[in-house]
């Protein structure tokens, strides 16, 4: 009777399994790599001056561009700060992601600026007593933005 014998070595499996497991173990590399990730990705969105979905942002009212003293071009830009204060930080097996300046919410969701205490708020030279400012979703990542993270992920792990 004829037999066929097949031998199959795991060590080499196994090696990659302890490669993987010890890549989850410390995720601060990945999340580093991550991080720098999502700057580039948040630079070019201010470059667009565009929503993570691609879509433009609201232009400035014709208003406030006139009254702008510098970077009247520039939609969420006048000095820069909310593009340079960009950062991630790691919380355990966290990715934070996002702006410690308390504006950074109202250009992204929208909504109305109240004066604090009856002061009226100058807009354009003229005092009024609120201001609407429109959505214009900066934070986050598209479609394409996910997978450009996977393939992030994919690399840490020894698959690319």
């Amino acid at each position: 009777m004829t037999g066929v014998n097949i031998e199959f070595n795991i060590q080499d499996a196994l090696d990659a399994m302890l490669y993987i497991e010890a890549a989850i173990d410390d995720m601060s590399g990945l999340f580093d790599h991550m991080g720098e990730v999502l700057l580039d990705i948040h630079e070019a969105r201010f470059n667009a001056q565009e929503s993570p979905d691609g879509i433009p942002w609201q232009a400035l009212s014709p208003w406030y561009q006139e009254s702008k003293p510098k970077q009247k071009d520039k939609i969420l830009t006048l000095d820069g700060n909310l593009r340079s204060t960009l950062h991630w930080q790691i919380e355990g097996n966290t990715l934070l992601f996002g702006t410690n300046l308390i504006y950074g919410a109202i250009h992204q969701f929208g909504g109305t600026i109240k004066p604090v205490r009856g002061n009226a708020l100058n807009v354009g030279g003229l005092p009024v007593k609120q201001v609407v400012i429109p959505a214009r979703p900066w934070l986050g990542i598209s479609a394409q933005d996910k997978l450009l993270l996977v393939d992030v992920v994919r690399e840490h792990l020894g698959f690319a």
